[in-house]
Parts: C-alpha cells; structure tokens; sequence
C-alpha cells in the first residue's frame, strides 16, 4: 500500500484525533484479513506461543512478551471480549 506523508501526518487542519483512530481501524482490519487466511491463522499461533500467551508467565521478560500478545490480541484485532478470544484460539488450533 503506497501512501504520502499527507496520509501519514495528516493536514494541519485536520482532527489529529479522528485521523489517528481511522488510521488505527484500518491497521486493525489489515490483521483481521491477514489472520484470517488459513496461513495467517498459523503466524498467529505461533506469534502467541512466541509470546508466551498460552503460558504461566513468571519471569520479567514472559510477563512483558505476554503483555504485547494481549496488545496483539486486544488493541491490533480488536477482540474485547472472552468469547471472541475463544472463537479465535479455537479457530486458531482447528484450523477453521
């Protein structure tokens, strides 16, 4: 995807704000087609297992890589409830 650095910084004149959560709900809908493919959906296991997700996390660093896995999962796909992370997980180990 090619763009400007209008696209990036946005005009002066331009809400900073509802630039930013457009920008962000575009990046959001990238991983979701990326993930959804049988392909992303193995990236995407293996990024959580990568990130200790699926792990007791008892060292400093685990904790901090199971952080941005829950970053991953909450703020760049936007699943915001248990049954969402369920169906995801799930569909992730069956392949669906």
């Amino acid at each position: 995807m090619e763009s400007s650095n209008e696209d990036i910084f946005g005009a002066l004149n331009e809400d900073p704000i509802k630039a930013i959560n457009e920008r962000d709900k575009r990046m959001t809908e990238c991983f979701r087609r990326l993930f959804s493919t049988q392909d992303g959906r193995i990236v995407l296991h293996q990024l959580l297992t990568d990130l200790r997700f699926y792990d007791e996390c008892i060292s400093e660093t685990d904790v901090a890589l199971n952080n941005f896995a829950k970053f991953m999962i909450f703020k760049r796909l936007k699943v915001q409830n248990k049954r969402e992370i369920t169906k995801l997980i799930m569909d992730i180990d069956t392949g669906a």
